[in-house]
C-alpha cells in the first residue's frame, strides 16, 4: 500500500480551513477509506500545537487527537538529525521532514510548499493538488 507523508502545512490546511483545504479534506477521507497510508512527523504535531496556541487547549488537544486517529506518527531520532545535518537546505526542519519520511519509508510527501524541499532526492514531492491529480489519474470519471 502506498506510504503518504504529510507534510505540516497539509494538516493545518485541514484543521484551518487555509487555502488548499479542500485538498487536505480529501486526503484524509481517501486515508480513512484505506486508499493510502498517511505518516507525519511528531515534530509537526508540536508545530501545530505551537502555531495554534491562539486556540483553546481543549480545542488543540482535540484536533491533535483528531489527527493522530489517522496519521501515523514517525518519531525522530538521532539518524534523522544527523541526515538533515548532513545535507544542508535553506529550510531545516523541512529537511527533518524529509528526513523522517525517508526513515518511514514513504513514497511521497505531500506539501503545499514543494519549493522548500529542493535539493532532497529519492521521495517525490507533490503539492496537494498534484497528488490528488496523480492519485485519480488512472480512474475513469
Amino acid at each position: 500500500m502506498k506510504k503518504v507523508y504529510l507534510d505540516t502545512n497539509i494538516m493545518l490546511d485541514y484543521l484551518e480551513q487555509r487555502c488548499f483545504s479542500e485538498n487536505a479534506k480529501i486526503i484524509f477521507k481517501l486515508s480513512k477509506k484505506g486508499k493510502f497510508l498517511v505518516y507525519a512527523s511528531l515534530l509537526s504535531f508540536v508545530n501545530i500545537a505551537y502555531i495554534r496556541r491562539k486556540h483553546s487547549v481543549d480545542e488543540i488537544y482535540a484536533d491533535l487527537s483528531c489527527l493522530r486517529s489517522i496519521v501515523s506518527v514517525v518519531p525522530i531520532d538521532d539518524v534523522q538529525l544527523d541526515n538533515a545535518l548532513n545535507v544542508k537546505i535553506k529550510d531545516f526542519e523541512d529537511n527533518i521532514q524529509f528526513q523522517c519520511a525517508k526513515a518511514a519509508g514513504c513514497d511521497v510527501i505531500v506539501t503545499n510548499n514543494t519549493k522548500d524541499f529542493a535539493g532532497l532526492n529519492g521521495i517525490d514531492i507533490m503539492s496537494s493538488e498534484d497528488f490528488l491529480l496523480d492519485l485519480f489519474a488512472d480512474e475513469e470519471v
